[in-house]
């Protein structure tokens, strides 16, 4: 249960994080006017936007979003409906897909008239090419070339997150979660982009704050993220030509329903089977165990950087960190913007250590971390 005292202060810094988020949005439109009345530069997009027309019909947009049973992805779903998207909200498979249509159900009713946006529930599992294709062709079908609700939009969120030493973690589960976490982006970008080809859409693909100032304990996190951003910076460039748009949502510590609980219950698990190999746990609730026995030394190294962020990931839990809607608003911002931006951030913690990471001198960033980690 959040803590109210830091819940008032995670509310606090999602207010002043839209703050921010306006005067930045004022600067980028700004200078993307200058660049594109004076230097040729990318044309302004109003096309994502839903609104009503003067002949009374919504103009509904529509958009994909994965992972959209819990978390972010539902967050995101709920509010871009009631901003007035047709949104189709995706899981992997019925079971995920029944928590989906409860929110829908009551999302829709309340949205009956008002803005036009509605969710639409739809199985995609995207470890698979058939169910990515095949919910494509299913979405299509259901669009039907309406001009009211052209697909705009792509929203790569399913994944997870994982701390364990690197050292220590099996490749297994490195690959598993460069599977969810990379891969399948690419497979669903792929898919999606000839549709969103044709109404110059975009990619809005979740990414996190930790791909770039990179924490101990969170290698293979880092590394995919940080992948994620590089390929979408240089992917989006690409696509340009053909009116497309690709961006990063860089989220802080976010607080969830799904993702929250389910780390605070592998965490409390994890100290009864350190003599059984556990070495760190995953965003599913699930405990990350060594190959083979942890040796001595390693474990008391390990150790205080493990117990540093136990205690780290209660106090987000708690309230601390920023509630899913907050991330929900910024892909808003991202779908929405005239011109889109290369990335979004999100979190005061984000926004805080991108600072840290730009303007401290290397050493004394890495030192910095070091020691605040228990590394030195």
């Amino acid at each position: 249960m959040p803590i109210p005292l830091l819940n008032a202060f995670s509310l606090l810094t999602v207010f002043l994080n839209r703050v921010l988020a306006l005067v930045d949005r004022a600067v980028h439109y700004a200078t993307g006017y200058v660049l594109y009345y004076c230097f040729k530069g990318l044309k302004p997009q109003t096309h994502t936007r839903p609104h009503k027309t003067k002949d009374g019909r919504f103009y509904s947009p529509a958009v994909v979003i994965t992972g959209a049973s819990e978390g972010i992805g539902l967050a995101t779903a709920i509010h871009l409906a009631s901003k007035g998207y047709t949104v189709f909200a995706t899981a992997p498979d019925e079971t995920e897909l029944s928590k989906i249509r409860e929110a829908a159900d009551r999302t829709n009713a309340a949205n009956a008239g008002k803005t036009g946006g509605a969710i639409h529930p739809a199985v995609m599992d995207v470890l698979s090419a058939d169910s990515i294709a095949h919910c494509a062709s299913h979405i299509e079908s259901v669009l039907g070339g309406d001009r009211d609700r052209p697909l705009v939009g792509v929203v790569n969120n399913a994944g997870y997150c994982m701390i364990a030493p690197m050292e220590l973690t099996p490749d297994a589960d490195v690959r598993r979660i460069f599977e969810l976490d990379f891969w399948a982006y690419v497979a669903v970008i792929r898919t999606f982009l000839p549709l969103i080809k044709r109404n110059k859409g975009r990619f809005v693909n979740v990414g996190s704050y930790g791909g770039y100032v990179n924490p101990p304990l969170w290698a293979p996190y880092c590394a995919l993220k940080a992948a994620i951003e590089g390929m979408t910076r240089a992917w989006r460039l690409e696509l340009m030509p053909f009116g497309v748009g690709m961006t990063t949502i860089r989220p802080g510590w976010t607080r969830t329903g799904g993702a929250g609980p389910k780390v605070s219950a592998a965490w409390d698990q994890y100290w009864d089977n350190v003599s059984k190999g556990a070495v760190g746990v995953d965003s599913f609730g699930r405990i990350v165990r060594a190959d083979g026995p942890v040796p001595e030394a390693e474990e008391r190294v390990y150790r205080p950087m493990i117990e540093k962020w136990y205690k780290l990931t209660h106090v987000a839990v708690e309230g601390a960190a920023q509630p899913a809607e907050a991330v929900a608003a910024t892909v808003h911002d991202a779908l929405t913007d005239r011109f889109l931006q290369p990335c979004y951030t999100a979190g005061y913690d984000a926004l805080l250590g991108q600072m840290a990471r730009d303007l401290t001198p290397e050493k004394i960033y890495e030192y910095s971390v070091a020691k605040a980690f228990g590394s030195l």
